[in-house]
This record gives C-alpha cells, sequence and structure tokens, in this order.
C-alpha cells in the first residue's frame, strides 16, 4: 500500500513480547517426538495414496482421501514449526524435515519459510483482511476471493506458485501478481532466495513423480487425494484469525476444540500463544494462555468465519492498523 508507514518497533514487527508475560526459559523443542510424528504422518500419507490407487471401490478411494486430508493437517503443523526453527534444536535436523515436510504439502520450503515469516509482520493488517471489508470496497469480489481461497484456492496457490517459479520466475514479482494480500507476500522474499527456492521446486517435483512411478499409483487419484488435502486445510487456515482484534500480535484466538482434534492439530488451535510467543514449541503452547481473553470453541469460530466477510469496525484502533 502506497504511503504505508514501516514497522519500527518490535511489537509492529511480529516479535515476541518481552517482559511480563514472556516466557523467560523457553524449553527445548521435543525434536525425537517431532521427528517420529513426521516420519509416521509420511509413512501413513504414502500408504493411503497406496491404497487409494489400488482400490476396487470408490468408497474406499474416498475414505482414504479423508483420512489423508486430516492426516496431513499435523504433517502442516510441524511443518509450521520448523518454519519457526523449533522443530529439532539441531539446526540441521530442523531444516533437513522443514524441506522434506513442505514437499509432502507440496511447495518448496524456503517460500514457505517466508510467506509465513511475513505473515506474522502482516497479522491483521489491511494485506491479510480477509474476513473484514471497508464502506466502499467491492464486496461482492471481496466475497468472491474469501470462498475461492478458503474452498481450496489457499493450497492451490502453493503448488500454483511452484509451478511459476519453474516456468518463469520472475513473473511472481509482475504482472501475474496483483491482489494486495499477494504482492505483500511475495515482496517479502528476498531476490537471493529465489535460486534456492527453484532447487527446491525441481527437487518437490521430482519427489512425486519418483513416488507415483515407483507405487505405481494412479496419478488422477493421487491428486484427488491432494485436492481432499487442500480443501480441508485451507478451510481451517484463518479460523483462528478471524473476528480477533486488529493487532499484530494479539490478532489470533486460542480456541477450544476436542481433546482429540486437538490431539491431531498438535496444538495449532492455540494460535494466540502461537502468535504472542512464536519462539514456544507446540508441545507447551496451552501453558501460555492469555487470562484476558476468551477461548470461543472451535465448531462455533468455523461457522462464524464461513458466513463470509463482514463490515469492520472503523474505530481508532482499526484506522491504527490500516496504516501498517
Amino acid at each position: 500500500m502506497s504511503g504505508a508507514r514501516q514497522a519500527t518497533t518490535p511489537k509492529e514487527r511480529g516479535e515476541e513480547r518481552t517482559g511480563s508475560g514472556a516466557p523467560t526459559d523457553i524449553p527445548a523443542p521435543p525434536g525425537r517426538l517431532n521427528v517420529v510424528l513426521a516420519l509416521g504422518i509420511i509413512s501413513g500419507g504414502v500408504a493411503l495414496q497406496w491404497l487409494a490407487s489400488h482400490a476396487d471401490t470408490w468408497p474406499t478411494v474416498l475414505g482414504a482421501g479423508v483420512a489423508f486430508s486430516f492426516l496431513f493437517l499435523p504433517l502442516y503443523s510441524l511443518l509450521h514449526e520448523a518454519e519457526h526453527r523449533v522443530f529439532h534444536a539441531h539446526p540441521w535436523v530442523n531444516e533437513g524435515f522443514g524441506t522434506l515436510l513442505a514437499a509432502f504439502f507440496p511447495g518448496p520450503f524456503s517460500f514457505l519459510r517466508a510467506c509465513h515469516l511475513g505473515h506474522h509482520r502482516r497479522n491483521r493488517s489491511d494485506a491479510e483482511l480477509f474476513d473484514l471489508y471497508y464502506p466502499g470496497d467491492d464486496v461482492r469480489r471481496k466475497r468472491i476471493i474469501f470462498y475461492a481461497l478458503y474452498l481450496g484456492g489457499f493450497w492451490l496457490l502453493v503448488p500454483l506458485a511452484m509451478a511459476v517459479v519453474l516456468v518463469a520466475p520472475g513473473a511472481l514479482r509482475g504482472r501475474l501478481v496483483r491482489d494486495p494480500s499477494a504482492v505483500a507476500m511475495v515482496e517479502g522474499i528476498p531476490e537471493s532466495f529465489m535460486r534456492r527456492i527453484r532447487l527446491e521446486c525441481i527437487a518437490v517435483v521430482l519427489l512425486h513423480v519418483t513416488l507415483v512411478l515407483a507405487l505405481d499409483l494412479s496419478p488422477a487419484r493421487y491428486l484427488l487425494l491432494y485436492a481432499l488435502y487442500g480443501l480441508n486445510w485451507s478451510a481451517q487456515q484463518y479460523v483462528t484469525h478471524a473476528h480477533s482484534p486488529r493487532h499484530v500480535l494479539d490478532g489470533a484466538h486460542n480456541l477450544r476444540a476436542h481433546p482429540l482434534y486437538e490431539s491431531l492439530l498438535l496444538h495449532f488451535n492455540w494460535h494466540l500463544a502461537h502468535h504472542q510467543h512464536p519462539r514456544v514449541p507446540w508441545l507447551y503452547l496451552p501453558r501460555h494462555d492469555d487470562p484476558t481473553r476468551e477461548r470461543p470453541g472451535y465448531l462455533s469460530a468455523f461457522l462464524r468465519f464461513w458466513r463470509g466477510p463482514q463490515l469492520a469496525a472503523m474505530d481508532a484502533h482499526s484506522e491504527t492498523h490500516r496504516s501498517l
């Protein structure tokens, strides 16, 4: 946005709070547990792909697809840990598993990390205001983009961006990218990263082609399972942020979820705690609840989210964040 003010304070940059309320002794990542979970999830995902490709009935194929779509939710949670360098205490293990998990997402790790860390800097600014609109905005266009993104488009943008990087990397910074949120995301990626990102894209493509050929998988069913995962993942990605305060650090919710589902998400529902304390590993996020905030239910937040974009309250607080 032209004339946007630069974020100059730690709070505006999305950095962790210091002082009262901040963890003073951050525990080490549960590295062994994360490695076991990552390998188990990837192995399970490959097994479900094999089952779907060799099944004789469509109910089996769809059942494998639904299972795959939920199994890979914690895959992203672990990828998210690696993006913040809290998957494992040893940097090479963190980076290696981050690259592997991203490849099964699928996408280039360096690209996903740059976009996600940019999200922490832009959280609840106008560049990421998906659930609200201002008077004078094109509401119809806003709703079309909203439902397109969260009905699978959010996930689809990653493999599409990967294809663009492989074919015409310069197009990501050219006319192809016009949406303000996408522009903010792409412009936050250093030019020096693009060669590495392109190499990662090649490796991702080779991985999936090798899996399909080596295991004699059906390309159509392979893509179907990923489409179901993309739909499931996209549908839940902004639920933890929607209708939260217009604040870089506090713009998220700690949502109440069934213990089994919370375990599946690896505490990803504790998203306010994560944004306030991004260096705390997932296992310990419930220790950092914010007592000043209510915890909405996950299902009620999900249903409210799917009503679509709502009119933003034009108060002084939101006006401040329009300038970020």
